[in-house]
């Protein structure tokens, strides 16, 4: 094969886009508004406080953001999934079908897995992993019956798990370099969201999935994921702010 035909090795398909194929599906950048990144769209960053100076009189800590976002996703949201006699009652908006939620899920815990399969294996040729943790994680996880895997292709949690078990020995990046409590407070979270997300129920609130996709992006932030690894995640970002718009 030629290079002029050669697959590009850092294009990652998405079938996102398929969905909507007869309609125009607008790139990660929307309005010039970037959608994941430094500063993106999904995540709100602290600024420096002479730099809160100038813009904003009051600073907004993530957390805010992620509140702010979720609520205005609940207010923007399309269409309202009605209370069912005798069963339990969801306090907020669900937007997205099960099928859409299928999609979204299904690339969203692939490239977390991915990205963090692609980081771990990069801190091993540091090398920074510990193998006394590695056999923690390892019998573990057979003990659970599960079949050896390749890498480190454990579970989105369990990949967690042994990130978090070399919180002083990994290299991270981003504003929680350098902040064991910070990086552990997030790590924390992604495991949780990960557990939240194993439950297919298709029936997520969409202020759950909108912390998914800013905790997601944070844990890119921290890993350092390679750029094709965030346009992935904000193709993923898009296809949700479409749906609900």
């Amino acid at each position: 094969m030629d290079k002029e035909h050669q697959p590009d090795k850092n294009y990652m398909f998405s079938p996102l886009a398929l969905y909507f194929r007869h309609q125009e599906y607008p790139a990660a950048r929307k309005g010039k508004k970037t959608m994941i990144g430094h500063n993106g769209w999904l995540e709100i960053t602290e600024r420096s406080s002479c730099r809160n100076k100038q813009t904003s009189p009051k600073k907004t800590g993530i957390l805010d953001g992620i509140r702010k976002i979720a609520k205005d996703i609940v207010h923007q949201s399309r269409r309202l999934q009605p209370a069912v006699k005798g069963s339990t009652e969801l306090h907020g908006a669900v937007s997205l079908e099960p099928r859409e939620q299928s999609l979204l899920y299904c690339e969203l815990e692939f490239n977390l897995s991915t990205a963090l399969n692609a980081y771990i294996s990069n801190q091993l040729e540091k090398p920074h992993l510990s193998p006394d943790n590695l056999k923690k994680i390892s019998d573990a996880w057979h003990q659970r019956g599960y079949p050896r895997v390749i890498g480190f292709r454990y579970d989105l949690e369990t990949q967690l798990e042994l990130v978090s078990l070399h919180i002083n020995e990994f290299s991270f990046y981003g504003r929680r370099q350098g902040n064991a409590t910070e990086i552990s407070l997030l790590l924390n979270e992604m495991k949780m969201n990960a557990r939240n997300m194993r439950v297919r129920t298709y029936c997520q609130l969409d202020s759950t999935i909108a912390k998914h996709l800013i905790d997601s992006q944070s844990l890119f932030n921290l890993i350092n994921a390679t750029a094709s690894q965030q346009t992935a995640l904000a193709e993923i970002a898009q296809f949700f702010k479409l749906v609900i718009n």
